[in-house]
């Protein structure tokens, strides 16, 4: 796991509590390899939040709590990294268009 991918997942829920989840998340995933206390700051600032706001709700312990609880899921289930894709329940490795549309009708043929 990545040495701040939990300080950044905390970051996009506090992002998050401003409408801006999609937008930190972008420029935290694209810059990954640079991630830091002080890149995450920066990349809060660069797409407008609301500073006050964001350190109060990063600081929060309840959203290291989800992450926390998240992060305990994901071992759970085995997920071996992100992002993944299971389906009813099941670890999906072939993930072209092609294939999924062939597990997605599989699926739905065992259904009726």
């Amino acid at each position: 796991m990545h040495k701040f991918a939990e300080k950044a997942s905390i970051a996009a829920l506090a992002a998050a509590k401003q409408n801006k989840y999609q937008g930190i998340t972008k420029i935290l995933l694209k810059n990954y390899k640079k991630l830091n206390d002080k890149t995450i700051t920066e990349y809060a600032e660069e797409i407008g939040l609301d500073m006050e706001k964001f350190n109060k709700a990063y600081n929060d312990p309840s959203l290291k709590k989800i992450v926390g609880q998240d992060m305990k899921l994901g071992r759970k289930v085995k997920v071996r990294g992100v992002p993944a894709i299971f389906m009813n329940g099941r670890t999906v490795k072939k993930r072209s268009l092609n294939d999924l549309s062939q597990m997605v009708e599989s699926e739905l043929k065992k259904s009726k």
